[in-house]
């Protein structure tokens, strides 16, 4: 009779070869053999019997398989096991809104023990509790292939929560307060993107950048803000190259702490910062709520009809149309009020989202007709013709677009054979630009060049366009 040695080496070899179900069936055909303590206490077995499970999408199976040999999970645990046991929770994980096989459980059918099968479905929150659990005993080993589960065990709960369409933020928090930022890795990983039909190199954010941008997302969303202020000035200070603009997203979310802190002056001074930085239509509307709040109708109109104007869909600022309902109330315009109400509850209802209360209320308080959701069409555009009567900054432009404008190339998005796209700032604005490869200043531009050029305004349902006309080198 062959050994509990031969069994094992016999099995990792057809695992290195990937013939992940001919290990199984070898497996299930000789187990008889040996015991189940002899087969519990060989760690190479049990590590490749759970991969093999793993890989062939036999998840469940391979928590059976641990608790038939009586495998617990601890400190105590070998290296390799945990390993092939984390694995397969990262891989469960994923797939657990996948049909498993039918075929599930058959390795384990005829085995002594009766075990419940149901007991091995776990839900989410389930693996997420092993997973916790699991965690910092990954951290304790410390060695390149523990960080690597690590960080994808890391990874997957996170990244799956939030593409949700309701993330469960005090689930994301939570999680992360299983995680010390300074554990983490501070390595950057690069993946290839495709981007118009060629390859290009994309820096990832590293773990740590990763841990501070949901921790304090998670924080802002469930209200905790003196603890977000602090994560997210830490994350200023611990972070040395930042992706994603989330230098940005940190400072914003500091300024939105402190108004909610009692600091609205220092908040609107932040906001006008980041502004400058990274011109969302939502900081806007942050900007043009805490001037309401101060009762400076002027400046939170401006804001607003600045964030209104501004890129995005109209569907995403059903809140800033609400906003504008309330500014055009409080300055006696009732006829403006009424309209941007009723469109704010139109596209709410035309999407099937649930009105507020709120939203009830303050057109309850207008003796009008009301506007049905067959108008809504024509209700936008005799708003959006009403917004774009104040672009002071747009009226501008057309002024400035015979003559010339200065600027400084920040960032360039693309440089191939076609040419090269990117943005230039001018007076705190960033304009989009593109050149063709034939332009005879496309190859000498580059990052930090000082261009003279000239700006052709969006009009007529044409995008805005600019003229780079003279390098000043």
């Amino acid at each position: 009779m062959a050994s509990i040695f031969d069994l094992s080496r016999h099995i990792s070899q057809l695992k290195r070869e990937k013939k992940y179900n001919d290990a199984l069936v070898f497996f299930k055909e000789n187990k008889s053999d040996f015991t189940n303590e002899q087969i519990s206490k060989n760690e190479y077995l049990i590590s490749d019997m759970v991969a093999c499970l793993r890989y062939t999408s036999h998840y469940d199976a391979g928590f059976k398989f641990l608790s038939i040999y009586d495998i617990e999970i601890n400190s105590e645990t070998n290296e390799r096991v945990l390993n092939s046991y984390g694995w397969l929770l990262w891989s469960k994980y994923k797939s657990e809104n996948s049909n498993l096989n039918d075929s599930e459980n058959d390795y384990f059918e005829d085995d002594e023990e009766t075990i419940d099968n149901s007991s091995f479905h776990y839900n989410k929150n389930e693996l997420i509790q092993r997973i916790e659990v699991l965690i910092p005993i990954l951290l304790s080993i410390n060695n390149d292939y523990s960080k690597t589960l690590t960080s994808n065990l890391f990874s997957i709960v996170l990244k799956s929560e939030k593409k949700k369409p309701t993330p469960n933020w005090k689930l994301i928090n939570d999680f992360c307060n299983h995680f010390n930022p300074e554990n983490l890795s501070t390595d950057c990983s690069t993946i290839q993107v495709e981007r118009k039909g060629q390859l290009k190199d994309m820096e990832l954010a590293s773990d740590m950048e990763n841990w501070f941008a949901y921790k304090t997302k998670s924080l802002l969303k469930i209200g905790e803000w003196q603890e977000c202020f602090d994560t997210s000035k830490k994350a200023l200070e611990s972070i040395e190259n930042f992706h994603y603009s989330n230098d940005v997203w940190f400072a914003r979310r500091i300024a939105l702490a402190k108004k909610n802190l009692g600091n609205t002056e220092e908040t609107i001074e932040e906001l006008q910062t980041i502004l400058r930085k990274k011109k969302e239509w939502f900081i806007q509307k942050e900007l043009s709520e805490l001037y309401f709040e101060k009762e400076d109708f002027e400046k939170a109109f401006k804001y607003s009809i600045d964030a209104i104007t501004n890129f995005g869909p109209i569907e995403f600022k059903v809140d800033l149309l609400y906003l504008l309902g309330r500014i055009h109330k409080n300055k006696s315009e009732s006829e403006l009020a009424f309209k941007h109400f009723s469109l704010s509850k139109l596209i709410r209802q035309k999407e099937e989202w649930k009105v507020p209360q709120k939203l009830f209320d303050e057109l309850n308080q207008f003796e009008k007709k009301e506007i049905t959701i067959s108008e809504i069409n024509k209700l936008k555009s005799e708003i959006k013709k009403y917004w774009n009567s104040f672009k002071p900054e747009q009226e501008s432009r057309k002024n400035n677009s015979l003559g010339k404008l200065n600027g400084e190339i920040v960032r360039i998005l693309h440089d191939n054979e076609r040419g090269k796209v990117g943005f230039l700032r001018c007076n705190g604005n960033e304009h989009y630009f593109s050149l063709p490869n034939t332009f005879h200043l496309t190859s000498k531009i580059s990052i930090g060049s000082n261009v003279d050029f000239k700006l052709i305004p969006a009009e007529d349902g044409k995008k805005e366009q600019i003229r780079i006309i003279k390098l000043n080198e």
